[in-house]
């Protein structure tokens, strides 16, 4: 066989022709799926490829030198393709099909790479329409590498070098991992008697949608409608049955939830209220409102006056979870007109990363106030709240000095209470509501309203919690897989208090002890675990009545805080007493983790 000759041109992409009527030969080398798929797909030839006729011979098993070819295209595993090319007399154009690899794994040789975008399994042959990644040290081997992949049919991806990394990475998300997650599908499936025929159309189809629309578009379900309960029931059942796919889940739930924030769900008319069969009739009719200054609101507002309106006011920073679409449906039960404020305002703040890092996404969150029959939604901008030369601020005494004025300094709550009082005066609504999740700014508010005489309703809701109690913030998108199942210590801390207390606990520090050993059975160090009285948040030396337990503790790096309302019975559960007192028992034989 004649070996390939170079054109003594500059331009080494110029093939001579072959000489005589027999074509040049295209060794495969690798028995494998792939090796054995290209020769089936390749061997009808002959092949027009640069410099004539060609064929095609092999799969050649693993340590074939080259023998009469004029290119050899190694089909071996990656970790074996330097050894193969070795073994190659210098001559023919060397080539391998590895995506990730590099062509200095060939050696001296001329090389060239050519790399399927296409999963190969036993018994396929055909290549049509997939694309490639091709490569060449010369540009007479990129030219071939290319006219190789069109004669399988398929699409010439040009891949530099120090591409392929990220090329290969995306290629394996593709096909690897989407396999992985679908066998994930298919196992919490099997929990609930559906097999994996059932899904395929559901893969199908949200495949053919990705490809057609693209992911933003293709994005359907309860994290793009923001609906955190169904996604809370979701994950409890993951855990429940399946605990193993729990990290994966919420790893995928934080990914759809990034996706969706960047206009996947409201760029779509699938996702719009009227259009959500799910929704029912909630939330049907026009987009909410959006005004960005004192003055529209308050038009708005006074118009509702002049109809008799009630008009509610939920004050929120934004990054809407079901907590928050709980006040709104409140407030659109109770009252005529709904205003939900969205401003995140950093004079609570007193890390300036930490207002850097709050969430916000106000289209998403203008769709779930839409959903949840909000009105109008106020989103100034921050000169609109605090002018040029504002000085007053809203001292509120004692009560903000306290654990989270303690621990995030006493300005924290002065910028509370200005901002609450701003916008009661704004807005002046006959309601507000506000969340039992943040019982200590609920305190404040209160005193505030009584001690300034503000005519308005403080409606506190309750806490909306995750199956496994985890009470939702807008700050626990933050949390990674792991720490998110540690959080819920912070609910069982509290639960814990209550049931030594339901069996006839009166001493504070006692039943603290306990809660703190709960949290650091998982490694968590609180700020603070405290029984306080719910109105003034003083420490309780004795418990009884009505009290309040709160807790604050950062895991990992997110900062959470909870509370659970308490009331102590004038006698004791005795009836469970012992099952308590050997449960608490075997609390405190278990070692705790090291905090994190």
């Amino acid at each position: 066989m004649r070996e390939l000759e170079r054109e003594s041109s500059t331009d080494d992409s110029v093939w001579r022709p072959s000489s005589g009527p027999t074509p040049r030969t295209l060794a495969i080398v690798g028995r494998g799926r792939l090796g054995t798929a290209l020769a089936e797909a390749l061997r009808p030839g002959p092949l027009d490829l640069p410099g004539g006729a060609w064929r095609v011979t092999g799969p050649h098993p693993r340590g074939y030198a080259g023998e009469g070819a004029d290119a050899v295209l190694l089909c071996v595993p990656d970790r074996e393709i330097t050894r193969a090319a070795a073994l190659i007399a210098s001559g023919p154009l060397v080539g391998h099909c590895c995506g990730a690899c590099r062509l200095e794994v060939l050696g001296p040789h001329e090389g060239f790479s050519l790399h399927p975008l296409m999963t190969v399994v036993a018994g396929r042959t055909s290549f049509a329409g997939a694309g490639a990644a091709v490569a060449g040290s010369s540009g007479r081997a990129r030219t071939f590498a290319t006219a190789l992949a069109r004669t399988l049919d398929m699409s010439p991806i040009p891949l530099a070098e120090d591409d392929r990394a990220a090329y290969h990475a995306a290629a394996s998300i593709a096909s690897n991992f989407l396999v992985t997650l679908q066998v994930a599908a298919e196992r919490m499936a099997a929990t609930a008697g559906v097999e994996r025929r059932q899904l395929a159309p559901l893969v199908r189809a949200a495949q053919e949608n990705w490809i057609e629309v693209g992911g933003e578009h293709a994005l359907t379900g309860p994290v793009v409608r923001g609906d955190e309960e169904t996604i809370a029931t979701q994950r409890g059942a993951v855990a429940e049955k399946a605990p193993e796919l729990l990290a994966l889940f919420d790893a995928l739930t934080d990914a759809t939830r990034a996706l969706a924030g960047t206009g996947g769900a409201d760029a779509q008319t699938d996702f719009m209220p009227e259009n959500d069969p799910e929704l029912g009739q909630e939330g049907k009719g026009a987009a909410v409102e959006t005004v960005r200054t004192v003055a529209e609101i308050r038009a708005v507002v006074r118009q509702a006056r002049r109809r008799g309106q009630r008009v509610a006011l939920v004050p929120t920073m934004g990054a809407f979870h079901a907590g928050h679409l709980s006040l709104m449906r409140r407030a659109r039960a109770e009252c005529d007109l709904v205003v939900v404020s969205l401003f995140v305002n950093p004079t609570q703040f007193n890390d300036s990363a930490d207002l850097d890092a709050y969430p916000r996404d106000e289209r998403r969150d203008a769709l779930l106030a839409t959903r949840a029959g909000v009105d109008v939604l106020f989103a100034p901008p921050p000169e609109e709240i605090y002018t040029d030369g504002f000085a007053t601020r809203v001292a509120v005494g004692e009560i903000g000095m306290r654990l989270e004025g303690a621990h995030r300094g006493t300005e924290h709550f002065e910028g509370v209470a200005t901002i609450v009082v701003k916008l009661l005066n704004i807005v002046s609504p006959d309601a507000a509501y506000f969340g039992q999740k943040d019982a200590q700014q609920a305190a404040v508010i209160r005193r505030l309203v009584r001690d300034l005489d503000i005519d308005v309703s403080v409606e506190v809701c309750p806490t909306v919690r995750a199956p496994d109690g985890l009470a939702l913030s807008s700050r626990i998108v933050h949390l990674s897989p792991r720490d998110r199942g540690r959080a819920t210590a912070l609910h069982r801390s509290l639960t814990a208090a209550e049931r030594l207390i339901a069996y006839g606990e009166r001493n504070p520090a006692v039943v603290a002890a306990a809660a703190v050993r709960e949290l650091r059975q998982e490694g968590i160090d609180p700020d603070y675990f405290e029984l306080v009285e719910p109105e003034t948040f003083k420490p309780l030396h004795l418990l009884e009545g009505d009290v309040l337990a709160v807790v604050a503790a950062t895991v990992g790096s997110t900062r959470l805080i909870d509370n659970l309302q308490i009331h102590v019975p004038s006698a004791p559960t005795r009836a469970r007493h012992n099952n308590i007192v050997a449960a608490d028992a075997r609390a405190l034989r278990r070692p705790a983790r090291p905090a994190a």
